[in-house]
């Protein structure tokens, strides 16, 4: 059956109504929750887990769900303005060179600097497949051989660039380890290990926990890791575009315009939500593990072995035999976030590129090869940070995820709303939801400026 109505193209089309149909598609939220539930989830999480227990259960959850509303709104806008994030930003008032705004040349600035946890995540690669492989040399050699080996496999894989391709790699990585993850808040319930209800109220209390300054670190470290982060605000719009969305609006000047668009918008937010709570059901219960079983027992994970040790958080549920379990798991969703974060990458320099002038937008062959060299470029960039520096995958992944949560969620947060209220007035937000983003980004702020206050005034 075709999913157009009559009348309608497969280019120019409002989706048929009810769920099913527009579950059917859905598909851009997957991706971007493919690089949420990776460096943030499988290691942020436990490690701050393991360190403060219960206490900042709060942060967690509070992190996964507060964006919602920021990502529905660069959506919304990029897709009835038919824009890229950069050429949307650029619409933002303030200095500008060769056209693109400062808020973007300063954001990719610093996402130069939050790429430290994709580096912590080809150590954490190495290091995993070299528990399940070790090579015939010295340990060192042998994580940083199969750390390359996980870089060339995400190019190949990568390389033809199509959309659909990505869309069901992740769908399949993020299924897996979000299952796993379930069953076991379920199976610890039967050791010694238990979660109970005190545990979880405990968390729900707004504590920074006994030192103020090391809690307030961990809490702006989980707003820039968990849920829809900056980097995956800055890349929402791409996959969406890239889904196809924008190109079933038609004509701004058809009167039927306004109700396709709408039918749109109703599909990135039920994308963006269900994105928004597969997150947070997964991190919620992998916050809940680590605190249940890495703080109760005072592991602390670190170095190149760090998912080895947070494998202890199965293994104490399932039992022994659930490790490889567990290694299938994380090496799919620290792969599904290397493999996003490259293909987001190629997209983002490129589209960089083409707002300063340098490439052509509407040349399709030129944006395939700017992204499949970016992409080899990153990837080799990446490589060769972690082949020289430091190997300490957490402290790398940590670090990166504070300064998102601190600087540049909050730069990418004044942009959006600026996109938000300037959207096209027929399928602009009502007063409700501009009421929830505004309240969400007041949130946000408080935390953030709080948290930095905490961690850098000086105690009195």
């Amino acid at each position: 059956m075709s999913p157009f109505k009559p009348g309608e193209s497969e280019e120019v089309s409002a989706p048929r109504s009810g769920l099913w149909a527009m579950l059917a598609a859905v598909g851009p939220g997957i991706v971007v929750t493919g690089s949420v539930i990776g460096s943030g989830e499988l290691i942020n999480t436990p490690v701050q887990a393991a360190t403060f227990g219960f206490i900042l259960l709060w942060a967690v959850l509070l992190s996964c769900v507060i964006k919602y509303f920021l990502q529905v709104e660069i959506a919304r806008h990029c897709l009835v303005e038919n824009r890229t994030t950069f050429a949307a930003i650029n619409e933002c008032p303030g200095p500008k060179i060769r056209g693109t705004s400062w808020i973007g040349l300063v954001y990719m600035f610093g996402y130069v600097i939050t790429m430290l946890p994709v580096i912590g995540i080809i150590g954490a690669l190495g290091g995993l497949m070299h528990e399940i492989g070790p090579l015939p040399t010295t340990a060192e050699h042998s994580v940083q051989t199969w750390g390359a080996v996980s870089v060339l496999l995400a190019l190949a894989l990568l390389w033809s660039g199509a959309y659909c391709h990505l869309e069901t790699l992740v769908t399949l990585l993020v299924a897996g380890f979000s299952i796993s993850v379930g069953v076991g808040v379920l199976l610890i319930q039967g050791t010694e290990y238990r979660i109970t209800g005190a545990d979880i109220a405990s968390g729900l209390e707004f504590s920074l926990g006994p030192v103020p300054r090391a809690g307030a670190f961990a809490v702006l470290s989980l707003m820039g890791a968990l849920g829809v982060a900056a980097n995956e605000l800055f890349m929402y719009p791409y996959w969406i575009l890239e889904k196809g969305y924008a190109e079933k609006l038609g004509d701004r000047s058809d009167a039927a315009w306004v109700f396709r668009a709408r039918h749109w918008i109703n599909t990135i937010r039920l994308d963006a939500g269900l994105a928004t709570i597969v997150a947070t059901v997964v991190t919620g219960a992998f916050y809940l593990l680590g605190a249940a079983v890495l703080f109760r027992r005072g592991v602390m994970p670190q170095g190149l072995s760090v998912v080895q040790q947070i494998s202890s958080v199965y293994t104490a549920t399932y039992g022994e035999w659930s490790r490889w379990v567990f290694y299938v798991g994380a090496f799919c969703t620290l792969f599904s976030t290397l493999v996003v974060y490259t293909a987001a990458s190629g997209r983002m320099w490129t589209d960089l590129l083409c707002s300063l002038g340098w490439l052509d937008r509407t040349n399709p062959r030129t944006m395939r090869r700017s992204h499949q060299f970016v992409q080899l470029a990153w990837l080799a960039a990446l490589l060769a940070a972690f082949l020289l520096m430091e190997k300490q995958p957490a402290r790398l992944i940590i670090l990166g995820h504070f300064v998102l949560g601190a600087f540049m969620t909050p730069l990418l947060m004044f942009a959006i709303l600026w996109m938000a209220f300037h959207t096209d007035a027929r399928v602009r937000m009502g007063r409700g939801w501009a009421t929830a983003l505004v309240a969400s980004a007041v949130i946000m702020l408080t935390c953030v400026l709080g948290g930095l206050a905490v961690q850098y005034w000086p105690a009195s």
